[in-house]
C-alpha cells in the first residue's frame, strides 16, 4: 500500500497543471484534473475452452494470447468472430489546500462490476488517495519534495517546471489517482 501511495504522491509533479492552483477568493479551489483513456478493439480468431485461453487479433494485425480467469461468467458464449473492446483509464486529480488544512487518512478502494448479457465483459477501477505537503521546492534543479501521511519524504522532477510556481512550500495536496480497465464483448456483425 506504502508504494502505491507513494507513486500517487510522485504523479503530482508529473502531470500537467491548469489554471490556478490557489483561488485568490475565500472560495475553495476546484481540483486540477488530468486525464488519459486508451481504447483497443479486437476481434477473437480461436478459443481453446479446455485450457480457457482466447486468442485475439489486434487493429494492426497483431495477435495476442489470453488466459481468462475462471471467474469470469460467460466464457463459454465467446465465439470467433466477436469483436472484443478494452478501455484503460487513469485519472489523477489534484485539490491544492492551504498549510494545515486536516487531511483524511489515505485510502485505497477497488470496485468491480459485470456487465450484463449473454456475453462476457465487465469492470474494474482502483482510487487510491494520498495527502502530500510540500516540504521544498527548487526551481532551479527543478524538483519538488514532499513528505507523504508516513512521513517519508520524496523528491521528484516536475515534468512541468514551469508550474511550480503555483504551489508553495507548507500546502498540502491531496492527490486522487484513478485507474480503470474496462472489457466488452459484441456479437460479429
Amino acid at each position: 500500500m506504502k508504494n502505491m501511495l507513494t507513486a500517487a504522491a510522485a504523479s503530482l509533479v508529473f502531470v500537467t497543471l491548469s489554471g490556478s492552483a490557489m483561488a485568490s477568493d475565500a472560495a475553495a479551489p476546484k481540483p486540477i484534473v488530468d486525464s488519459e483513456k486508451v481504447t483497443v478493439k479486437a476481434t477473437v480468431v480461436a478459443i481453446d475452452r479446455e485450457s480457457r485461453t482466447v486468442m485475439l487479433k489486434g487493429p494492426e494485425g497483431n495477435v495476442v494470447e489470453l488466459t481468462v480467469d475462471p471467474s469470469v461468467t460467460r466464457f463459454d458464449n465467446l465465439k470467433v468472430d466477436d469483436n472484443v473492446t478494452t478501455s484503460y483509464f487513469e485519472s489523477v486529480a489534484y485539490n491544492i489546500q492551504k498549510p494545515g488544512t486536516p487531511t483524511q487518512p489515505d485510502s485505497i478502494t477497488t470496485q468491480a462490476g459485470k456487465y450484463t448479457g449473454a456475453k462476457p465483459g465487465g469492470g474494474v477501477t482502483d482510487t487510491t488517495v494520498a495527502s502530500v505537503t510540500i516540504v521544498k521546492i527548487d526551481k532551479a534543479a527543478p524538483s519538488v519534495t514532499f513528505r507523504t501521511s508516513d512521513g517519508a519524504v520524496k523528491t521528484v522532477t516536475p515534468k512541468h517546471p514551469e508550474r511550480l510556481n503555483e504551489i508553495k512550500v507548507g500546502d498540502v495536496v491531496v492527490v486522487t489517482k484513478t485507474k480503470g480497465l474496462m472489457i466488452e464483448v459484441q456479437p460479429a456483425p
